[in-house]
């Protein structure tokens, strides 16, 4: 897959961005070995992973080495992170105020042909956009104090990548070239850049052994206090019953000292709960602060990927069983729970709903239907929604359309959200936003921000919701939310108490 000089004058003369690759052979290194080795975890980097049902590793792996700028914000307002691409190139002046526009204006400016035998990230967008992102798609003018200290969007313009192909153990080595009238002197400097690059895989070394550590029990702070939420339940329900919304998301905040890196944060939750979306971003805010965000995701928002469009609904969980009679009993007791059915069936017609705004109309369609799957600490019910993308669509105009996710805001979306304003005591920031990536290819996949810790100095939060509907147990909606925040905060205990292994 190693680029020529022919295929990058081609492709020069098709975007204003070309990824030249050069690909080696790669099989005794492990993606995350790579990017502590190469990146110390410094801001501006990243991780992406992902491991199927069953624990098994997908094909790719990204790991991002640097990059061009970054897309951020500060005061309610973007801001670009000038790193050797400077605003005006970036966005053809300055930066739009709105984050979604300024979004808009970035990938219109960008956007490249993207050949469809490369990876599905070589170039385009990393990172995340926060809760608050909704309040430039909804006026909801109630917003709670923000405590995150986390800025409401941050988003790396990919410069030098690593694509894991594990399938045939090749390792892509990519850089993004900005196009300009010399390219004799672009294909120079990238062929370069991708020799430094691949000069320093020759001395990456594996991670050096840590003694496993002790099962250590979290002992986190609730930022709501628990009769506060059972409050917090009961007056949901209270707006079900008056007929304002069918469901609401209800959601508290985890509060936790943290001592280890970000890198060996992920280390533990890789292991401890591998999720069909697993990611390391290692941030800075605009006034230079880091921030990083590791997270476990089980659920997308909504994929692009070759014009179709995907979205996979996550509603209704169970612990897992500790042994697999009980696991059993625990997913046959999760499909005959008409609640949870329902809540799940109301998820699905919103997704398709939320779809039909942006596919060709008739391709909307429900292609798989209640399956449970199953992680470290629950298990849930999963459906698959998909569409062929409407021709002049972007992944932007598709991220408008399904953001916020039903799973983490109920149903009708604008009433629930001003609900979950009046009855949530902060800002939720990352929390429910969405990771991942825009290609300026026209692919992009963003997960949906649960299962995530924030890293802000010596304190990680990690928040979790539950989804109030008229029959909710509040007892049971505050156990729920405990549960799916476990992973993360085990993961974070597990990293503070490792040491190296002794000789």
């Amino acid at each position: 897959m190693t680029t020529t000089r022919a295929e990058f004058d081609a492709a020069a003369a098709a975007g204003p961005v070309v990824t030249v690759i050069r690909s080696v052979f790669v099989d005794s290194v492990s993606p995350v070995a790579l990017y502590s080795h190469l990146t110390d975890g410094r801001p501006g980097t990243f991780l992406l992973e992902s491991a199927e049902q069953g624990g098994i590793w997908s094909r790719y792996s990204f790991v991002g080495l640097s990059a061009w700028g970054c897309l951020t914000e500060r005061d309610n307002a973007s801001v670009w992170l000038d790193n050797g691409l400077s605003e005006d190139r970036a966005f053809g002046g300055t930066v739009p105020t709105s984050r979604l526009a300024a979004l808009d204006v970035l990938y219109a400016r960008w956007a490249s042909p993207a050949p469809t035998e490369l990876p599905p990230l070589t170039s385009g967008l990393v990172g995340y956009l926060g809760w608050d992102t909704v309040r430039e798609l909804e006026n909801l003018p109630d917003a709670p104090v923000d405590e995150s200290g986390v800025p409401a969007q941050s988003l790396l313009f990919v410069r030098d990548l690593l694509v894991f192909d594990h399938r045939s153990s090749l390792l892509h080595v990519a850089t993004a070239v900005l196009v300009t009238d010399d390219l004799d002197q672009l294909w120079e400097s990238a062929q370069s850049r991708l020799g430094d690059i691949t000069a320093s895989l020759r001395t990456a070394l594996q991670l050096a052994p840590l003694e496993p550590p002790e099962t250590v029990a979290p002992n986190p702070t609730h930022r709501t206090e628990k009769h506060k939420f059972l409050e917090s339940v009961a007056k949901g329900q209270h707006f079900i019953r008056d007929g304002d919304v069918f469901q609401v998301v209800i959601s508290q905040r985890f509060d936790t000292d943290v001592t280890a890196s970000s890198t060996d944060v992920y280390r533990m939750l890789r292991a401890l709960n591998p999720s069909p979306y697993m990611y390391l971003l290692n941030l800075e805010s605009a006034d230079g602060t880091p921030i990083a965000v590791v997270g476990s995701s089980p659920e997308a928002l909504v994929k692009v990927n070759n014009g179709r469009v995907f979205s996979h609904p996550i509603a209704g969980s169970r612990p897992r069983g500790e042994t697999p009679e009980r696991d059993a009993q625990f997913a046959e007791g999760l499909l005959a729970d008409a609640k949870e059915r329902a809540e799940h069936l109301m998820l699905v017609d919103l997704a398709r709903n939320d779809l039909s705004r942006v596919c060709i109309p008739g391709t909307v369609e429900v292609t798989e239907f209640m399956n449970v799957e199953r992680f470290s600490h629950i298990m849930h019910l999963v459906s698959s929604v998909e569409g062929e993308l409407a021709p002049g669509s972007t992944p932007i105009d598709v991220f408008r359309a399904t953001f916020p996710a039903g799973t983490l805001s109920g149903a009708p979306k604008p009433r629930a959200l001003e609900i979950i304003d009046e009855l949530e005591p902060a800002g939720r920031g990352v929390y429910g936003g969405v990771v991942g990536y825009i290609g300026f290819g026209g692919d992009s996949d963003l997960a949906i921000a649960i299962r995530t810790a924030v890293l802000v100095g010596t304190v990680a939060s990690v928040q979790a919701g539950a989804g109030i509907v008229a029959d909710s147990i509040p007892q049971s909606e505050y156990d729920e939310t405990v549960n799916k925040a476990a992973a993360p905060l085990r993961a974070i205990a597990a990293a503070n108490a490792l040491h190296p292994a002794l000789d």
